[in-house]
């Protein structure tokens, strides 16, 4: 019984997931995808990664990305392939679950400007690749 109520909860967090600014699909590919040079992406992000002297590129989204994740939940790292471009941000997850906690850790970072700015501010600028 518990394990059934675990099951269905998980499920109904799963239905509720919010992926903004990120699209995801799970189709077999598990794909996380941000279109960065759409006009509300490019409005909203630009102007943030700008004033800390970043492009805000898919490359900058990566780097910032990874060191969020090594913050917060290394072992993800494991299960996420990263594949961005200058106009975009692309992973992969290796499972729906993987997707799943990328989405859940890292959708509610980039919804909230202010949570991003600190991560931004305290990122190794060395690794950002932008």
């Amino acid at each position: 019984m518990l394990a059934q109520t675990a099951i269905n909860n998980k499920h109904k967090a799963s239905e509720q997931m919010n992926p903004y600014p990120f699209q995801i699909s799970d189709n077999g590919q598990f794909a996380i995808i941000a279109a960065i040079e759409s006009e509300d992406l490019y409005n909203k992000y630009y102007p943030l990664f700008e004033k800390h002297g970043y492009e805000g590129n898919g490359y900058c989204w990566e780097g910032h990305i990874i060191q969020i994740l090594e913050k917060n939940n290394s072992g993800l790292l494991e299960h996420i392939e990263f594949d961005p471009e200058a106009g975009g941000f692309y992973a992969y997850a290796d499972s729906k679950e993987a997707m799943e906690d990328f989405i859940s850790l890292i959708s509610p970072i980039f919804s909230d400007i202010n949570k991003l700015e600190e991560y931004i501010q305290s990122a190794d600028r060395n690794r950002i690749d932008d």
